[in-house]
């Protein structure tokens, strides 16, 4: 017999969020991480950290964030009452079981490969989000460099860069907080910070508010107001002409927006000295894209994720081409279909459908970072995949278990 009907894979907040649907809606599940701790990517990042989402949309359900949080909590913040409200659930969480592999079986039931045996499911959700599989650029020579490079994720304190000549690779937000915050620490009292395409700024407050308060405004509006309000307050940006920088082209993966006047305050103060990308280390530094040299310590690459689970889930992945979205649309409970090396999703029943197109009983919870926000498409996608469970258990005649 199986297990249970249903595994979730992670105690993140996607995990958590999906764990609550599952039983809010009656079904059967277990939920595993191979952690020792609740969601413990947030219980490990840098300080300075505070969410580019705001308290509207960023609550676990059933439980407001504390005024005292302000409109964007810090990571601390969040980590704590996360912890808090999945004590408050009491979620059996298991933890220390490490998944190594989940693939399909002929009589329709999910075989599981765990570090406590194999297991079998109906359904599975995996919820391991991205952060826990840092990606590095190739650059050619990296072997040779003798100075430190770390991922962003390894990045905790301003003084693991403490006198020491310091490059940042990335300007997205984790690239702009970490340059900032490494800048004042960092030999000569800068952090140079390494720029591909351009770099995309807006004010956190657009017009005076926070772009989710325009969100919130624009779910009353119909829907060609809403769309206008999105573009105009979506629109707004700083103008980097003064501060050495140049924007990204839009479509681009440097068009992340980056809310917030520390980097451009981190500029103006010389605290954060803008370069050309890297293309070639050597044991004393780097060659950036336009000739120039420079001599480093410490080189903290800000260069994205990719999934988890492609290092556990045993199946032929289909992809999406199309890597952007539009940022002005109104349907922020739908986000794209396939980015960021996720699979395609199969939305013939729902047009934000969480199952993995052509693989009955997998589903996704944790892939749409942008429009109200990552937590807030958790609480949506968790719930979808519920009600799309609880369908799928209903209705699928699954075969004899003596395979």
């Amino acid at each position: 017999m199986p297990t249970a009907d249903a595994l979730v894979i992670g105690s993140g907040p996607a995990g958590i969020n999906a764990a609550y649907a599952l039983r809010e809606a009656g079904i059967e599940y277990r939920i595993i991480d191979r952690s020792d701790r609740v969601a413990v990517t947030w219980n490990s990042l840098y300080p300075s950290l505070r969410l580019n989402t705001s308290r509207f949309f960023s609550q676990l359900p059933g439980r407001k964030f504390p005024l005292s949080f302000g409109i964007h909590p810090t990571a601390a913040q969040y980590y704590g009452y996360l912890v808090d409200w999945v004590a408050d659930q009491q979620l059996p969480i298991e933890h220390g079981v490490e998944v190594h592999r989940v693939a399909p079986r002929a009589d329709g039931l999910w075989q599981v490969e765990t570090s406590a045996g194999i297991e079998t499911y109906r359904a599975v959700i995996p919820a391991t989000g991205v952060f826990d599989n840092p990606q590095l650029p190739a650059i050619p020579g990296m072997e040779r460099f003798g100075g430190e490079i770390m991922h962003s994720r390894a990045y905790r304190h301003p003084d693991q860069v403490r006198g020491k000549r310091t490059m940042v690779v990335g300007v997205g937000p984790s690239g702009a907080d970490i340059a900032v915050s490494a800048g004042k620490a960092a030999a000569g009292g800068f952090a140079h910070l390494a720029i591909r395409s351009g770099v995309d700024l807006r004010p956190r407050y657009p017009y005076g508010l926070p772009r989710h308060a325009w969100m919130m405004l624009g779910s009353y509006l119909p829907e060609r107001a809403c769309v206008w309000l999105q573009e105009k307050t979506g629109a707004l940006k700083y103008n980097l002409g003064e501060f050495g920088v140049w924007e990204a082209p839009p479509r681009t993966s440097s068009g992340v927006g980056y809310r917030g006047p520390e980097l451009l305050n981190a500029l103006r103060q010389g605290q954060v000295r803008p370069v050309k990308h890297p293309v070639g280390f050597d044991a004393r530094g780097v060659t950036l894209a336009d000739g120039a040299y420079l001599e480093l310590d410490t080189v903290i690459m800000a260069t994205g994720y990719q999934p988890v689970l492609h290092q556990y889930l045993d199946i032929e992945m289909q992809f999406s081409r199309d890597m952007f979205y539009p940022e002005t649309s109104c349907d922020w409970d739908i986000g794209p279909n396939g980015i960021r090396g996720w699979p395609l999703r199969d939305v013939s029943e729902h047009p934000n459908g969480r199952g993995v197109l052509g693989y009955e009983g997998l589903y996704l919870v944790g892939v749409f970072y942008k429009g109200r926000g990552a937590f807030y498409n958790m609480r949506v996608e968790a719930a979808i995949a519920a009600q799309q469970i609880a369908a799928y258990l209903t209705g699928r005649q699954f075969l004899s278990l003596a395979a």
